[in-house]
């Protein structure tokens, strides 16, 4: 397979156009078409609906868009590691996470690690929280950092603990809860709530579902947003309460949003690192070995 033909193929289904897609990669609109039909011949399937306008994959298109994203994904971590070793002899280690609130322990650790291993090169990548175990298992990146709920019944992952922390009410100064030290379980769900989609969080929605039924409550989820931005202005401007870590920081909205304690809550959560166990990357023990000493020294 040629895999830059995978790159057209994404890159006309995110763009929806021939012509722009065209322009996207340099190349003329004619040399677009003709290789996504040898892709389409290839399969012996349409992937394309030339009809509409803007185009639209088939059903088949949009199966192998999924797939095309990781293989491309692959080819460029192979690329990558592949120049580093080559220019530099250096060797790279790259990291997936899904927010701030994932590697903001690890982030102390990382001038330490560097100092101690020059010649390994760590490449951060910022995914989506449904994605980080696939991308895990397909090989697409080294080491994930995210919640322990996303490594659950993945037994080609080992994790290692690196925070555990309680959910917090975020709660807007026009809640009529916000000037409370800490939150009942009664009181919290009597009010609507806002969460992330499970397209976005993957099985930590569902959890989060699964601690409300724990605490013996059905949650009244009003409204669901794509990412925190979009969440953040629906507790503000509907007063929905939201689930946030107990260590995520709110500086910059500290005086229209708080964090709040819930009382006797199963509103739990643990981050981890989690790698393949057949993951024969040179640069990972050590990796490993520098937040087994940073963790474990820790009060």
């Amino acid at each position: 397979m040629n895999i830059r033909r995978i790159k057209y193929f994404i890159d006309l289904v995110e763009c929806r156009n021939f012509t722009e897609t065209a322009k996207k990669n340099y190349v003329s609109q004619t040399t677009i078409s003709q290789q996504i039909a040898a892709l389409e011949e290839e399969f012996n399937i349409q992937l394309i609906d030339r009809k509409q306008i803007p185009i639209e994959p088939t059903k088949a298109g949009w199966l192998f868009y999924g797939e095309a994203l990781i293989l491309w994904k692959q080819y460029n971590h192979m690329k990558l590691s592949m120049e580093n070793f080559q220019k530099y002899n250096t060797q790279s280690l790259s990291i997936e996470y899904a927010a701030m609130t994932d590697i903001q322990s690890l982030l102390k650790l990382i001038p330490s690690f560097q100092d101690h291993h020059p010649n390994i090169k760590l490449e951060l990548n910022k995914v989506l929280l449904k994605d980080i175990a696939e991308y895990l298992l397909k090989g697409i990146y080294d080491v994930a950092i995210a919640f322990d709920s996303e490594f659950q019944g993945k037994e080609d992952i080992v994790t290692y603990p690196l925070y555990k922390g309680r959910y917090c009410a975020a709660v807007s100064h026009h809640h009529p809860l916000f000037h409370h030290k800490s939150i009942a379980k009664e009181e919290l769900y009597e009010h609507p709530l806002v969460m992330l989609n499970p397209t976005a969080i993957g099985n930590s929605y569902h959890l989060m579902i699964q601690h409300a039924i724990e605490d013996g409550y059905q949650p009244n989820i009003l409204r669901t947003a794509d990412d925190v931005e979009t969440e953040l202005f629906y507790i503000i401007t509907e007063n929905l309460i939201g689930f946030f870590p107990d260590n995520y920081q709110l500086a910059y909205l500290q005086d229209e949003v708080r964090l709040i304690p819930l009382d006797d809550s199963h509103h739990t959560f643990a981050i981890e690192a989690g790698y393949l166990k057949n993951n024969t990357n040179p640069a990972l023990p050590s990796f490993l070995q520098q937040i087994q000493i940073g963790f474990s020294n820790r009060p």
